[in-house]
């Protein structure tokens, strides 16, 4: 009896959820693969190119033509002779006798983080400006597209988003001496925007510097301008010569593409072997050309971080590529085109998506261009998306795949509230989550999983592998900490003098010794105690605008700085902070 009622309570239950059964079924199609993962069929047809001249019709299949004039035993000497040509194109873009020394995009005379960090009137980088007078610097090429990572402010100015340029208008080309060099000679037109160049460098007398930095536009950078006098400032002149100046990196790229798609096209690689042409050279070519982590070549890093990307590559191989590449055998002009069209986005990501105007997401708010930009995209990754799923259903592997990916998004959740800590899904973790699900023998694939191994290339040879979650503190780079800052008091200041909170209104737990004053974007004071600044004892030009900023200093370093307050030169001031002071050091608030 109890046997029966259990069945009877089973066959109810059954029942009960058969039509969400059924449901599920239409919808996410059978729950087992209905082959072997390995047996899925490939494309349903090759490419075909058909022609009619009167009654006579042509149909030609490329792939057929490519299969026939393969060429036997020319694999190995073929893939010598690139590694050989690869090589003397490493040593001519880094090793060449008698070559200007190499400078990253970002490089400058004088540090420009923290703002005070040149000390007072910039006396600890004076060294590090004459030290490099009259030499000569080689940029590479892409350096407008080097920008700020974090907002800075010259003068009242805040630039963000851009490359620092500071001056460069004047008929002499006078920048400041925290402009980055090689933007600098770029918006000098001493250099290409695409293959570089060499310069020679003219560092100003210093203390004297220059004054009236002027702003310009040319080659896409748009310089910042500068009115009072800066202690250090610097002149760029032509080398005179383009002979083991110009940068390989696109010549490299239009190389490495020709012999990849001769490679497939006549030579006719087994799977394994393309997809390790794919994943080595590749992260060769990132590292040295594409997007190089350091210049010149760290050698010791490059090969550090080999093993980790052989591993993850096999584990690529097993899942994804070995299935895919088994179906585009016998058509090498479709794997030639798909293939190599989306391993060459992936690889070259940095270069082609720094020109969209996308690449301050998350950092500020979008443009009109950016937001259709960005839309396209989403556009473009729903429908992707959908028809990967819709073949997944056919063949039985959506659920599959689904019960895998499911328990991430709760995982994700959890982590994303991690105290202290962020939640960074960075592009080469997103290629890792997309290249298991771009495994079925069909040209969405072929195309999606080259591309997310070039993404995981790039993560993972410029930037190494970040985890996914991080310390909030460690992200905070050169950008401010959050710390406390002091408050201006509008009440007590003057035409000349500006009041601030005291040391004595800090807890004396922060063990804060004083202020680091900045007066026109250089250091002014290094310990200062007093809580009011009289503007007139400074021997300011007059006539101008000028530009003041203060910190508190903790254990000997300076915390945030203000926002500038700019004192004119009719003696009055911009708005200061809402905070005023009754005098004896209580802080209210303005209504």
């Amino acid at each position: 009896m109890l046997i029966h009622a259990t069945d009877g309570f089973s066959g109810r239950l059954r029942r009960i959820t058969r039509p969400i059964r059924v449901l599920t079924r239409r919808i996410l199609g059978p729950s087992k693969p209905t082959t072997g993962h390995t047996e899925l069929p490939g494309p349903s047809s090759s490419l075909t190119i058909s022609s009619t001249i009167g009654n006579r019709s042509w149909t030609y299949h490329p792939d057929s033509f490519f299969n026939r004039i393969t060429i036997p035993y020319g694999l190995y000497p073929f893939l010598l002779l690139w590694i050989g040509c690869f090589i003397i194109l490493v040593r001519q873009q880094y090793y060449t006798p008698n070559t200007p020394q190499i400078i990253s995009c970002n490089a400058a005379p004088w540090d420009d983080w923290p703002p005070d960090t040149c000390g007072i009137n910039g006396g600890n980088c004076k060294d590090d400006l004459e030290s490099i007078d009259n030499q000569s610097f080689r940029c590479l090429g892409g350096c407008a597209n080097s920008k700020l990572g974090n907002p800075r402010y010259v003068g009242a100015e805040k630039v963000d988003g851009t490359t620092l340029v500071i001056g460069g208008g004047d008929d002499e080309g006078t920048y400041r001496a925290d402009s980055w060099l090689c933007p600098s000679a770029l918006h000098s037109s001493l250099i290409s925007p695409t293959l570089g160049g060499c310069i020679n460098f003219h560092s100003l007398p210093y203390p004297n510097g220059y004054s009236n930095y002027q702003s310009s536009f040319s080659n896409n950078i748009n310089s910042t301008s500068f009115e009072p006098s800066y202690p250090g400032a610097y002149r760029i002149f032509s080398y005179g010569t383009s002979n083991g100046c110009l940068d390989l990196h696109y010549i490299v790229t239009g190389f490495n593409a020709f012999c990849l798609l001769i490679t497939i096209l006549l030579l006719n690689p087994p799977s394994s072997l393309l997809f390790i042409i794919l994943l080595v050279g590749g992260y060769f070519h990132l590292v040295l050309f594409a997007n190089p982590p350091s210049i010149p070549p760290n050698w010791e890093t490059i090969f550090a971080g080999l093993p980790p990307i052989l591993l993850a590559g096999y584990w690529f191989w097993k899942l994804s590529f070995k299935r895919t590449l088994a179906g585009f055998k016998d058509l090498p002009v479709e794997l030639a085109l798909w293939q190599g069209l989306g391993y060459w986005l992936g690889l070259e990501s940095s270069t082609i998506f720094s020109k969209l105007p996308i690449t301050r997401l998350g950092y500020d708010a979008l443009d009109p261009a950016g937001v259709i930009s960005l839309v396209c995209i989403v556009v473009v990754v729903v429908i992707v998306v959908a028809i990967q799923a819709w073949q997944m259903r056919k063949y039985g592997l959506l659920r599959y795949y689904l019960i895998r990916y499911i328990p991430l998004v709760p995982l994700l959740i959890i982590l994303a509230f991690l105290p202290n800590y962020s939640l960074r899904l960075h592009h080469y973790l997103l290629a890792i989550i997309a290249i298991p699900v771009l495994s079925l023998p069909n040209r969405i694939s072929l195309f999606g999983q080259a591309f997310a191994l070039g993404l995981f290339l790039d993560g993972t040879g410029r930037w190494g592998w970040d985890g996914l979650i991080q310390l909030t503190g460690s992200l905070v780079g050169d950008a401010n900490t959050g710390s406390f800052v002091p408050s201006f008091w509008s009440n007590l200041t003057t035409p000349t003098t500006i009041h601030f909170d005291p040391i004595e209104s800090i807890d004396q737990i922060y063990n804060v010794t004083g202020f680091s004053v900045l007066v026109d974007d250089i250091q002014h004071s290094g310990n200062y105690s007093n809580s009011s600044i009289d503007m007139t004892s400074l021997n300011l030009t007059q006539g101008i605008d000028h530009y003041l900023r203060i910190a508190y200093i903790a254990n000997g370093t300076s915390l945030d700085f203000t926002d500038p307050v700019v004192w004119y030169a009719n003696s009055s001031w911009s708005e200061l902070w809402a905070g005023v002071s009754d005098g004896i050091g209580n802080i209210t608030t303005d209504l």
